[in-house]
């Protein structure tokens, strides 16, 4: 490396003030003026230029910008000019930052909601309040309410459609008994309302599947025929196989409306049970929900969480009865709305009710791990 000196100050040139401090050769730093002040070397890495010296081992060596800085501090404290170095100098690497984790998948779930009343825009309300994104419903997207429009009303009056008619967040359904029998509604109503969902499955969009983020939505229609669910247990099975293969780390939903297990005063719903030949854990389902009884139940059978997703409307509440079927871990009445948050190693379902005063309360929590 060159060798940098401070050059004495001579009193016959008057120019060269008491800060004149260069190397030999052409500085890398502009010269003091003539005033007495401080100045700042002009250190940006830019202005700085890489030279070839002397061959070492039949190497050009060249000389570093850390040599250059280094060299040229030394050269200022000797002579007493201030070394102020400038923050893109230091040489030194910059640490490495992992890339922060995606956030969470967030959903709603709401089931027999479609009343149009002050229980509906509750959970309307607190699913906007969540930022999720998507909703999802367990059916009965309307609940033969007086003055409460099918789908018109019941579903697009109180949450977003969004300019392309998928819902803003979307809004993924399933089929219940009140969208067959309704007035004004039917499975003609319900594609109408809900054109956008998949007919791979289905050419009727009756069943189909849905991933949102770290979540796989396989929703089925249990209000149909023996033959249908025989039709829809096999493609369940090839659905789920599928899915494991393709999305090892997503999480596996298995929504329809009527409770396979349930303390409800409707009966349980035996043809979809896995002694009716539908293993849902073993095929790789990670929980099943349903809705239809009016009431939030969370039943464990073989380790698997069936739930019964609770009511999202004031109209047609019901209360949990006094004995609770065998594995269920409790039942709670009234209106309220889950929110669910996926990741790829957990999955967490929180149910919300209101409290007197109307604000959202804890009700219960889910929580899958890997």
């Amino acid at each position: 490396m060159v060798p940098l000196r401070a050059r004495p100050v001579s009193p016959s040139k008057s120019r060269r003030s008491r800060c004149a401090c260069w190397p030999r050769r052409r500085p890398p730093f502009r010269r003091c003026p003539r005033e007495r002040r401080s100045v700042e070397p002009n250190w940006g890495l830019s202005h700085v230029r890489t030279r070839k010296t002397r061959a070492v081992d039949g190497r050009s060596a060249r000389r570093t910008v850390a040599g250059v800085v280094a060299s040229a501090a030394a050269v200022l404290v000797l002579a007493g000019c201030v070394f102020v170095p400038p923050a893109n100098s230091d040489p030194r690497p910059s640490e490495s930052t992992e890339p922060s984790p995606p956030p969470p998948t967030r959903l709603a779930l709401i089931s027999d909601f479609g009343t149009c009343d002050a229980g509906e825009q509750w959970t309307a309300d607190q699913v906007a309040s969540w930022g999720v994104d998507a909703i999802v419903t367990a059916g009965d997207n309307t609940q033969n309410e007086v003055d409460c429009t099918p789908y018109a009303e019941s579903v697009w009056g109180y949450f977003e459609q969004g300019e392309d008619g998928r819902g803003a967040p979307p809004l993924w359904p399933t089929l219940g008994n009140h969208d067959y029998s309704d007035v004004g509604a039917g499975l003609d109503a319900y594609r109408a309302a809900f054109p956008y969902l998949s007919t791979a499955a289905d050419e009727q969009q009756r069943w189909y599947t849905q991933d949102v983020g770290d979540v796989t939505l396989i929703v089925l229609d249990s209000e149909t025929t023996p033959e249908e669910l025989e039709i829809q247990r096999g493609w369940l099975k090839e659905t789920l196989a599928d899915q494991r293969a393709e999305r090892p780390d997503a999480w596996n939903v298995v929504l329809f409306h009527r409770p396979a297990y349930t303390s409800g005063v409707h009966e349980d719903n035996r043809e979809m049970r896995p002694t009716a030949g539908w293993d849902y854990a073993g095929w790789g389902a990670d929980i099943v929900i349903a809705g239809h009884q009016h009431i939030y139940e969370d039943v464990v059978v073989d380790g698997l969480h069936y739930l019964t997703a609770g009511i999202g409307g004031t109209a047609n509440a019901r209360v949990c009865p006094v004995e609770l079927r065998e594995g269920s871990r409790l039942c709670l009445e009234g209106t309220g709305a889950s929110v669910i948050e996926a990741t790829a190693d957990e999955f967490v379902l929180q149910y919300y009710r209101p409290d007197a005063e109307g604000t959202a309360t804890l009700g219960d929590t889910i929580r899958l791990s890997r």
